[in-house]
């Protein structure tokens, strides 16, 4: 009885065993690109494409509203209809008509990108509105901002 018993805990456990399944990694995200300073990565724009679907493009960040702690955020958008591109030259295009900011609707909540003119220099920073909380990025320099889309910079597109 008892070796009945052994044989058949043996059974279930490696039963058990076969339940593993290999991730499919077709679905992991690809960096797109990184908006990095000299000390931190201030954004990453992350692509995961899946057969049939559209593009999902995701950009996650440190919050800059804390100080004290890491909270990293994200904000995503499906690629319908050239979003991907609209997103980046929408931004370019109100830097260069001198717009303090400009705002999108997404699925999961409103991104205000805002542009900040200093001594001549143009920051850009993004501010992510999800279920009334708002979540703030580090400022980035167009040159950041394009490495992050992965565009060349072309400082005519953004004076």
């Amino acid at each position: 009885m008892r070796y009945i018993l052994f044989t058949l805990s043996l059974l279930f456990s490696l039963s058990s065993f076969t339940q593993i399944k290999k991730v499919d990694q077709s679905k992991e995200p690809v960096v797109i690109g990184k908006a990095m300073s000299a000390m931190h990565t201030i954004a990453t724009m992350n692509k995961i494409t899946v057969e049939g679907m559209p593009d999902y493009y995701f950009v996650t960040f440190d919050n800059n509203k804390y100080t004290e702690i890491e909270d990293f955020q994200s904000f995503g958008f499906k690629d319908v209809d050239g979003a991907y591109d609209y997103l980046f030259n929408s931004v370019a295009q109100a830097s260069k008509s001198k717009k303090k900011e400009i705002e999108f609707d997404l699925e999961d909540g409103r991104l205000k990108v805002g542009i900040v003119r200093a001594l001549g220099v143009i920051n850009v920073q993004f501010n992510w509105f999800e279920s009334g909380v708002l979540s703030y990025s580090g400022y980035m320099t167009p040159k950041q901002f394009c490495k992050l889309f992965d565009k060349p910079y072309n400082k005519k597109e953004w004076k």
